[in-house]
């Protein structure tokens, strides 16, 4: 049976009730809470509705489009919060379109990158590879200069014998 506050809502009860069970940190529902939020939603889907309508471009017709919706949700900082629930429709085709370009754009900006970093890391490894050739070359005078001292000392027995 129907309680009388249930009279004052036209949204099902049982629908919100559902609605706000299916959150983990719910786990009881007190009858005026429930009749309480579906009276603020109600409220709220008023709301938007005539504010879409006087926004929008079907007042001419006497409509409400979605497309009013969508505008509302996009341009109106109250309804900021539902821009990615009404989004704005657009062709299949527009859409393949944007995508091509955002690939394309993509790839562009991964290619650039990928050369960068290429020429960097070719950049790091000569300087690497200029290090170590200097390295060598030291180690190379530093033993030949021994290697001379080793003779030196030899002529210098071989002349005391």
């Amino acid at each position: 049976m129907a309680t009388p506050e249930s009279r004052l809502v036209s949204l099902p009860l049982s629908r919100i009730r559902l609605i706000m069970k299916s959150s983990p940190d719910v786990s009881s529902i007190n009858l005026d809470a429930l009749i309480i939020t579906a009276k603020a939603t109600e409220l709220f889907v008023k709301y938007l509705a005539s504010y879409s309508y006087k926004h929008g471009t079907g007042k001419g017709t006497n409509t409400l489009t979605y497309d009013d919706l969508s505008s509302t949700a996009e341009e109106s900082e109250t309804f900021q919060f539902l821009s990615d629930i009404l989004p704005k429709k657009i062709l299949a085709s527009d859409y393949l379109k944007m995508l091509e370009k955002e690939e394309e754009g993509v790839h562009d900006d991964d290619d650039d990158e990928e050369e960068e970093e290429e020429e960097e890391e070719d950049e790091e490894d000569e300087e690497e590879e200029g290090e170590e050739e200097e390295d060598e070359d030291e180690d190379e005078s530093d033993d030949s200069d021994e290697e001379d001292k080793d003779y030196e000392q030899d002529d210098e027995e071989d002349e005391d014998d």
